[in-house]
């Protein structure tokens, strides 16, 4: 094939040449014309040919795969969870006026653990107030009256009380504070408490779950919010890749005093380790 292109641009020279001649022009010598080609020269061009067609071969199936419709393959989509789409209403309890709208209403307990109560007395305190009592998760309490009394600190805070009352006994617990300097409120109340029934908020959730977080049982599989009010309020550990979070509860299951480490993978229970 080389051999038949050198023959047409050999021919092509020669008519170079002669129209030259007819023209009163002088050609070149044969020495300034291109010397046959050599076999390792033939060799070259050869496997450039080959690289060549190749590459045009590769590009072209490129783009002609490119071109044709291809199904994508679908993404299977994880169900949401529906706890997340729970909306747990606000108080919008922002001082001590918009608190007597609470007076007569019921509360439930979100703070299991960590919300504390005392015996309420309407005397002045002199002193710290004495270590009180944990709330359950879910305890449900009906508010009498909202106060404020002075807070015996240097900060020269006044406390936000709410009053209840439990076996003929008045009790009270603190849902914000008065800062006088700066004259703003600090109002805890949505953190501490659920203005609507959790059953009405989760009605998604079975009666078997219900008696497991009234037992403050505690299995694989349970939801971020269900091991809330079965254990309790808990502490961030870490958060790990691939939406996994590590959780630390200071109470046992069954509700006894401890710990219990709980990793949850997309916002349910993977595994727990309960700590002495």
């Amino acid at each position: 094939m080389l051999d038949w292109f050198w023959y047409l641009f050999r021919n092509w020279l020669n008519n170079s040449q002669s129209r030259f001649v007819s023209q009163g022009l002088k050609p070149r010598t044969k020495s300034a014309y291109p010397m046959p080609l050599s076999e390792t020269s033939k060799r070259r061009l050869i496997w450039l040919a080959v690289v060549v067609a190749v590459l045009g071969v590769r590009t072209g199936w490129v783009l002609y795969d490119r071109s044709q419709h291809t199904a994508s393959r679908p993404v299977p989509a994880k169900p949401t969870e529906k706890d997340y789409l729970t909306v747990i209403p606000k108080s919008y309890v922002t001082d001590l006026e918009s608190a007597q709208k609470l007076v007569g209403k019921r509360l439930w307990v979100k703070a299991g653990y960590a919300a504390e109560y005392f015996r309420y007395s309407p005397s002045p305190r002199v002193g710290p107030r004495s270590t009180g009592s944990k709330f359950e998760p879910l305890e449900e309490i009906t508010v009498q009256k909202v106060i404020e009394q002075p807070e015996h600190s240097p900060q020269k805070r006044r406390e936000l009380l709410l009053l209840f009352s439990r076996g003929g006994e008045e009790f009270s617990t603190v849902i914000g504070y008065f800062d006088a300097e700066s004259k703003q409120y600090q109002v805890l109340l949505d953190d501490l408490f659920y203005i609507k029934d959790p059953r009405e908020l989760y009605p998604h959730w079975d009666e078997r779950t219900w008696q497991r977080i009234k037992n403050h049982e505690l299995e694989q599989g349970m939801t971020f919010s269900q091991v809330n009010l079965t254990l309790g309020v808990g502490t961030l550990v870490t958060m790990e890749a691939g939406g996994t979070q590590l959780y630390q509860f200071g109470r046992k299951p069954g509700g006894g005093p401890g710990k219990t480490r709980v990793r949850f993978v997309d916002g349910r229970v993977a595994e727990f380790e309960v700590r002495n």
